[in-house]
């Protein structure tokens, strides 16, 4: 009983940071060290797996129904799954969201944590060429999404420029930032995506949102990932193989996940999420065997077991049968109870549907800019989100790629990093 006691806090910690707008797995994580000493190591393992989990599949929630990430991983999402919700599709899009996440959860989960010990020589083959190249075909994915791949192409362009504000990591000096001391760390990635995404939408929606009945809903989310069982499991495939591939990233496997499915509806939405948790079980495969994070949660990760004497890369941990046996309890189990949580409030949900647009906007507005602000809370903050808004506006009216243009972004600091090892290395 208190084996399940801890997944199931580790459940509604998960959903706690899942909700919560641009926090999900790795900030989360961060806040163990306060009180993880606290724990039995190995309830500690299994209370950070849950997690993981759960916080992946409540961040779908915060995506769909507000148009801003729960987390990186679930930016993809937003293009397809928002616009549903704004069309009164909110629950019926949710319940396929959970039902594909949980389904590839539980099989990746399974296939990584039972068999973890094996998979030794797979990420040998991967190097820094391997790396470089993957994350240059996903630019090239990314980039045919739409029909004007030239608008694709300038929009992933501006992405990278985008991520390349901050400081030179040959030098050391800050470059693109104009002299404005605030960029010196970079742009951050929230009040983009919210002026990409969510700010154009809230402009130009006027229509209340249109009510079905829950539990139709429910059923017909549901419904949908039967019918679409292969793109569901594609999605899970695409994040199970970028899983494995250090530094990657879930993002990247969710961006992937969306330039080869349709383009449009949920079908785009179930490959996406079939990608999400897929890539979180994975990912801890270099993780746990190498100590070479798989994603950037698992670096994290990383640090909060050394924390608590588990040296991951090691010998001996290899040999812990119960370690691996915690983490396989942790993530499954809590991939099971963040469904069954997520179903569960879906009566909740629905009575946002309910409140007419004009009543409700300001509110999501508000939630939109508190959560943009906190990066130092003060008025540099309100003005790179209003220059990204105006941006957003003018993707989308000029038909721009939008889904490019932050892909670009968020992988900019890895291609850059890729490129100059390879430099060093072959040149």
């Amino acid at each position: 009983m208190l084996e399940i006691g801890i997944i199931l806090a580790g459940t509604l910690y998960g959903l706690i940071i899942g909700l919560a707008p641009g926090i999900g797995a790795t900030t989360g994580l961060i806040f163990l060290f306060s009180f993880i000493s606290y724990f039995d190591p190995y309830n500690a393992v299994m209370f950070c797996m849950a997690i993981v989990a759960a916080s992946t599949t409540f961040d779908t929630i915060t995506s769909i129904m507000l148009g801003i990430p729960g987390a990186n991983s679930s930016a993809a999402t937003i293009v397809n799954g928002f616009p549903l919700a704004v069309k009164g599709r909110a629950i019926s899009t949710i319940s396929a969201a959970v039902t594909t996440s949980t389904i590839n959860g539980l099989i990746w989960g399974g296939l990584t944590f039972i068999f973890l010990p094996y998979y030794t020589n797979i990420v040998l083959y991967f190097g820094i060429p391997h790396l470089w190249g993957l994350t240059i075909f996903a630019f090239t994915l990314v980039i045919f999404i739409s029909k004007d791949w030239k608008k694709s192409a300038i929009s992933l362009m501006l992405g990278i420029l985008l991520g390349l504000v901050g400081v030179d990591p040959n030098t050391n000096v800050d470059r693109f930032t104009l002299g404005w001391d605030y960029l010196a760390d970079g742009i951050q990635l929230l009040p983009l995506v919210a002026g990409l995404f969510a700010i154009p939408e809230l402009i130009q929606r006027t229509k209340n949102v249109r009510v079905v009945k829950e539990y139709k809903q429910i059923a017909l989310g549901i419904r949908y990932v039967i019918q679409n069982k292969l793109l569901a499991l594609q999605g899970g495939v695409v994040g199970a193989i970028v899983g494995i591939l250090p530094g990657i990233g879930g993002a990247a496997a969710d961006w992937i996940a969306y330039s080869i499915a349709p383009k449009h509806g949920v079908k785009n939405v179930i490959a996406i999420e079939g990608a999400n948790n897929s890539q979180k079980a994975t990912s801890m495969i270099p993780t746990v065997l190498f100590g070479i994070p798989g994603a950037p949660f698992a670096a994290i990760l990383i640090g909060l077991f050394s924390y608590i004497n588990f040296e991951v890369g090691t010998i001996d941990l290899l040999e812990d049968i119960r370690f691996f046996d915690h983490m396989l309890y942790g993530f499954m189990a809590g991939s099971v109870f963040a469904c069954i949580i997520c179903f569960s409030l879906m009566s909740n949900i629905i009575h946002i549907t309910r409140i007419p647009y004009k009543y409700y906007a300001p509110l999501i507005f508000s939630i939109i800019v508190f959560a943009c602000v906190q990066y130092t809370g003060g008025w540099e903050d309100y003005i790179i989100l209003f220059i990204f808004s105006l941006l957003g506006i003018c993707v989308k009216k000029y038909n721009f790629n939008a889904p490019a243009l932050l892909f670009g972004f968020i992988l900019s600091e890895r291609i850059e990093a890729l490129t100059i090892q390879m430099v060093a290395l072959y040149l």
